[in-house]
This record gives structure tokens, C-alpha cells and sequence, in this order.
């Protein structure tokens, strides 16, 4: 009976581990996205003769859950130098810390940020898995992301150098 219950907190916990929450930083660039001298600059520079400058499409979320909405449960670590994917018991799943994260990474590519987009999604409701009639429960378990979206295009002053 013992070896029984081990076994099924052994398939439990990861299963826990891995729904418990998620930082992500995902950065992505494209030909599309690329900037001239000539469009950041005017010059007088034939076209042959132009360097490309590389923009970036930066997307910041983390999501976590909730009890009764306003209790951390876990959620994904936001801490640059952390160990873990998550952190449990705090609530890192803050608009103020994602456009922080996302400045201080534009900041450090010297760039500025162009079309910066905001995403918040909550969920209140939580079903019990197994019935037939799925009965929502509001306000025990919820569900938060947040998400901000920009493109990241070289300073000016960086171009003409």
C-alpha cells in the first residue's frame, strides 16, 4: 500500500512540476523585419551599397496559477539568474516585471521599441475533470498570463556609425 502511494506521487509531481507555470523570453528575426541606412538615415547611399540592421519581434510571458484569485500558487521564475523554470508561492506573473524584462533586454541590444503590444488572459472558472457535466467552480484555481509583444529596431544613433 506504501509502494503504491510513492509510485502514484511519483507520476503526480512531475505532472504538477511541469503545469506549474512558465517564463519565457523568445526573440525572432526575419529578413522582412530588416532595416537600411537609407530607411533609418537618409542618405544618399546606392542600394547596393546598404548595410542591413537586424530588427527583432520579442514575445514576454509568464503564466501562472491562483488560489481564490489572489493566493500564488506557482508560476514561472522570472529571475534571469535563476535555477528553476518555477517558483512557487509568489506571483511573478506581473505586467510591470515583463515590460521591465523586455526594456532591460532592448536596452541591452541598444535598441528601441517599436509596436509594443499588451496580452492578459484570466481564467476564473475551474472544471472538475472526470464528469459528465463538467460544474464550473469559480474563484478556487484560476489561471493568469500576461504577454507583451514589440519589435525591437536599431537606435538611430547606432545606424549612422
Amino acid at each position: 500500500m506504501f509502494s503504491r502511494r510513492i509510485i502514484h506521487l511519483g507520476h503526480i509531481l512531475p505532472a504538477l512540476l511541469l503545469l506549474a507555470g512558465c517564463y519565457s523570453m523568445d526573440i525572432a528575426s526575419n529578413p522582412v523585419l530588416d532595416i537600411t541606412h537609407a530607411t533609418a538615415v537618409k542618405t544618399e547611399t546606392p542600394v547596393a551599397d546598404r548595410k542591413p540592421r537586424h530588427a527583432e519581434h520579442v514575445v514576454v510571458s509568464n503564466y501562472g496559477w491562483f488560489l481564490f484569485n489572489s493566493i500564488p500558487l506557482a508560476c514561472g521564475n522570472a529571475n534571469p539568474k535563476s535555477v528553476f523554470p518555477w517558483v512557487f508561492f509568489s506571483d511573478q506573473v506581473s505586467s510591470r516585471l515583463l515590460h521591465d524584462r523586455m526594456m532591460t533586454y532592448a536596452a541591452s541590444t541598444r535598441a528601441n521599441v517599436k509596436e509594443l503590444a499588451f496580452f492578459r488572459d484570466e481564467q476564473v472558472f475551474f472544471t472538475i475533470p472526470g464528469t459528465q457535466f463538467p460544474v464550473p467552480i469559480p474563484y478556487i484555481l484560476c489561471f493568469r498570463e500576461i504577454q507583451f509583444s514589440g519589435v525591437l529596431t536599431p537606435r538611430p544613433e547606432e545606424v549612422r556609425q
